[in-house]
């Protein structure tokens, strides 16, 4: 994932933001996100490193047992996570699910970095055809997701999604 630096708080380069609600940076447990009009089914926090994405993935199948959206939960759940151990500071990561109006949504909480959750547009990929691992976890997230976007602030950043 190529980062953007992070500048002005109303500076966001993909989908949209969210000022309030999620997860509550002083307890690390979640609130209820903003807009979700239902109860969090559950949240989890987790070292920041790469053999807890699929602890993350499991908490996740866990809570949304056979839903018609939990492979496509997982599948966004492990790109937040991942990028949240790749790309951001501090010791920790929390998932948290809840329930909409429309569906559900996920929400990863991170350390923060000193940059911001960025789309690839195409022009971003590599001219000779070639496949890569990276760079595509927004990109994903943002095709496959209802909604999604991120807020930053002092105490880290959360990314989240909705189905």
């Amino acid at each position: 994932m190529r980062e953007t630096p992070f500048g002005h708080p109303r500076e966001r380069d993909i989908g949209e933001t969210d000022p309030g609600g999620g997860i509550d940076a002083g307890t690390g447990r979640p609130g209820i996100p903003a807009g979700a009009g239902g109860p969090v089914l559950g949240a989890i926090t987790l070292a920041r490193r790469p053999e807890e994405v699929a602890t993350a993935r499991r908490f996740v199948a866990k809570i949304l047992g056979d839903r018609p959206e939990t492979a496509t939960a997982l599948l966004l759940t492990s790109e937040a996570v991942t990028n949240a151990v790749i790309h951001t500071t501090g010791p920790a990561v929390t998932v948290a699910v809840a329930e909409t109006a429309a569906g559900l949504r996920v929400e990863v909480g991170d350390g923060g970095a000193g940059t911001v959750p960025t789309l690839h547009e195409r022009g971003d990929l590599p001219a000779d055809g070639e496949l890569r691992e990276g760079g595509r976890g927004v990109l994903l997230i943002r095709r496959l997701a209802a909604r999604s976007g991120f807020r930053a602030d002092e105490s880290g950043l959360t990314y989240w999604f909705e189905l």
